[in-house]
């Protein structure tokens, strides 16, 4: 069923073995994304390059086995949500190089999609990037899509003064940084534990993809949830949904 919406409607129904609706809460203006998994889906693969270089750049910095640098990243990941914290914070490794060693990948497997960026043009609000990596990454990977213009901002995590999310502090410098009144603010992001502080703040909160994460993706703190960011992006602009995706999942 390809449901479309009309002018300024907030809200549709879209049927499928979950059925839902996802609404916009009134007067909302401010549209925020975490970048990677989010505004492109998980199966590009981007993610499985920058771990396996997060896991080479800790053998080289410690002189480790693999299996040893994997448990370090993921305990680091875990404690802090992102392995650079933890880095950091007990090697001395400055963010910077780390970011730029990550962050060297090929994004070939990523390419300008009409359909997202007539979707994101269409949202009734200015549309802002929130991420762990950097300014420069999200720069790369926006230009690959083709959507760099469409976003007023990139909030990364040197803006955060290398805080990143989950922490509390990265998310009150986003709002202070672009001025976000969380009320009037809806955030998408592929980890439920990145949406507790933004739900907590007052934002509507979307979880985007199902990686198998061991987290509750059906928490009070999820408002809603997609296999992908198309249908809600349809949704909220008005557009139409394709019939083969589904959003499931309300908390609101």
């Amino acid at each position: 069923m390809n449901v479309a919406m009309g002018g300024p409607a907030l809200a549709a129904a879209v049927e499928g073995a979950d059925s839902a609706t996802f609404r916009l809460r009134p007067g909302t203006d401010t549209f925020v994304f975490d970048l990677d998994d989010t505004l492109y889906p998980r199966a590009a693969g981007l993610y499985a390059q920058m771990l396996a270089r997060v896991v080479l750049y800790i053998q080289e910095l410690t002189g480790c086995e693999r299996d040893a640098a994997v448990a370090l990243h993921a305990r680091y990941y875990e404690d802090y949500g992102t392995s650079l914290v933890g880095l950091t914070r007990h090697h001395g490794v400055k963010p910077q190089d780390f970011l730029a060693f990550v962050h060297t990948i090929d994004l070939s497997a990523l390419d300008v999609s009409a359909e997202l960026s007539a979707a994101l043009a269409a949202l009734p609000g200015r549309r802002i990037v929130f991420t762990n990596g950097s300014a420069a990454h999200a720069e790369r990977v926006l230009g690959r899509l083709g959507i760099a213009d469409l976003f007023e901002g990139v909030c990364d995590i040197a803006a955060c003064g290398y805080v990143g999310k989950p922490e509390r502090a990265a998310y009150e410098t986003l709002l202070e940084r672009h001025g976000i009144v969380p009320e009037r603010s809806v955030m998408f992001d592929d980890r439920a534990v990145n949406l507790l502080i933004p739900h907590a703040l007052g934002m509507q909160t979307v979880l985007i993809g199902d990686h198998g994460l061991p987290e509750p993706a059906d928490a009070a703190h999820v408002h809603f949830r997609a296999d992908s960011l198309m249908p809600l992006l349809a949704l909220a602009g008005g557009l139409a949904v394709p019939n083969d995706q589904k959003i499931n999942l309300p908390q609101e």
